[in-house]
């Protein structure tokens, strides 16, 4: 068992301390970036508050999270529902007494064209990607106002910043949260609260949830599927890691990116540096 822990996250390393006493809440936090991203957090020192509505990845992450160490709950959370926003929120100042970061990694994606779209599929895109960055932040920025302080990051995407064929909620609602970290960071900067987002490329993680609403996960990738979606990071010619992405939100939840707001963090192996 140690040794499937070891593997599953090779490009972590051990912690410095980077989030010691910092209370951090993530979504999607049991799978994918998500999932790396609570694991870091862990060893850096914070307090995580894993909210995902699947449990089926073993071990779950915060029983992943103990096991080297570190301290986190788990919360069984839709981020489609304001309740479920603010019972994140909540747990968060009930177990832990604080809350200094939110991250708002939770995403979905239908590949269809535009007119093929229900409307219930459409709104499924928009609630999980956009919608749930409005009530997250929502829940958590009260919070922050009262403290003086606060960090939000959000998942965002490279198809935020370019296009994707049959992917319109997806691209649309990453878009928008792009321009949402902008205009947040402005309104929320002079309360000392950072709003950045990632725009992460193709990155090996289990499919998104899927529609109906539903906890989904992949069965992996094939060697073709890697090769095709690798070429897409035209620079490194390979599929990122989950870990890398990570390492890129530690930062900017960081002290060490104290003085960066309303940046959207490109991670994409050179995806997007050309025509």
């Amino acid at each position: 068992m140690a040794e499937s822990i070891i593997d599953e996250h090779p490009m972590l390393r051990h912690g410095l301390g980077r989030l010691k006493g910092k209370v951090a809440i993530i979504t999607g936090a049991n799978s994918g970036i998500g999932r790396a991203t609570a694991r870091l957090f862990g060893r850096e020192g914070a307090k995580v508050v894993c909210c995902d509505i699947q449990e089926t990845i073993a071990p779950r992450i915060d029983d992943l999270i103990k096991r080297e160490g570190g301290e986190a709950i788990f919360a069984n959370i839709d981020v489609s529902k304001q309740a479920d926003c603010d019972r994140m929120i909540a747990a968060a100042l009930e177990t832990f007494g604080d809350l200094d970061i939110l991250y708002n990694n939770a995403g979905a994606g239908i590949r269809k064209k535009l007119h093929e779209h229900t409307d219930e599929e459409w709104n499924f895109v928009l609630n999980i990607n956009l919608n749930a960055m409005f009530r997250g932040a929502r829940a958590a920025i009260p919070h922050f106002i009262k403290k003086r302080s606060g960090n939000i990051v959000t998942t965002a995407s490279t198809f935020g910043l370019l296009a994707s064929p049959d992917y319109p909620g997806y691209c649309a609602t990453k878009a928008a949260i792009v321009n949402l970290t902008r205009e947040m960071a402005l309104d929320y900067g002079p309360y000392g609260i950072r709003v950045n987002c990632i725009c992460p490329g193709a990155i090996e993680t289990p499919r998104f949830r899927g529609f109906p609403p539903k906890a989904t996960l992949g069965d992996g990738m094939t060697d073709e599927q890697r090769e095709k979606m690798g070429s897409s990071n035209k620079a490194l010619l390979r599929m990122g890691r989950p870990e890398e992405i990570a390492y890129g939100v530690l930062f900017l939840v960081s002290d060490e990116a104290s003085f960066v707001t309303g940046h959207a963090l490109v991670i994409d192996g050179g995806q997007t540096i050309d025509a």
